[in-house]
């Protein structure tokens, strides 16, 4: 069967986040209320969901040939970003130097994903493409999605020092190892 709710929030990263009554997130959604004698009445109802409820749309990812509905980047495209940056988040939260070096990349390309594959992160790609299709968002989405990550990357691996070397950093227009 094709999945129809897209989480552009993995739930095994929302449920980092769970509270103790039942798995469930706080969703804290602010109204303000003008009274028919002008007075404003603010309310702050908390509503509960479980991370299946959560930050999903239906079919943000879905691509379409005619009548047929394809969910092949939710599955494998996200699915498998998902799950190495599962594994990657798991092992930063660890002390394991050698589980960081492993995962370093996956890391970062899953908090790459997460920048483009949100709605917002869509309607940036659509503000610079506003005529594309769903189906070309899609295309243009998954060129650009690893867009962040050389900059991320080696702003990362750029922190070293040169100050016990006789000799120091030699400065380029282009990266130098």
């Amino acid at each position: 069967t094709i999945t129809r709710n897209n989480h552009y929030v993995p739930q095994w990263y929302q449920k980092g986040f769970t509270h103790d009554r039942g798995n469930e997130l706080c969703h804290l959604s602010y109204k303000k209320i003008t009274l028919p004698n002008g007075e404003v009445k603010n309310f702050d109802p908390k509503k509960w969901y479980t991370p299946a409820q959560c930050f999903y749309k239906t079919d943000l990812y879905t691509t379409y040939l005619g009548s047929e509905s394809n969910d092949d980047i939710e599955k494998k495209l996200f699915g498998d970003i998902d799950g190495t940056g599962a594994q990657a988040v798991k092992a930063f939260l660890t002390d394991d130097k050698s589980k960081w070096h492993i995962h370093f990349q996956d890391l970062f390309f899953y908090i790459d994903a997460q920048k483009i594959r949100t709605p917002k992160g869509l309607d940036w790609i659509k503000s610079h493409y506003p005529k594309l299709s769903q189906n070309q968002l899609m295309i243009e989405m998954q060129s650009i999605r690893r867009l962040h990550c050389t900059l991320w990357i080696e702003g990362i691996r750029e922190l070293v020092s040169a100050e016990d070397s006789d000799v120091k950093f030699i400065t380029s227009d282009h990266p130098v190892t």
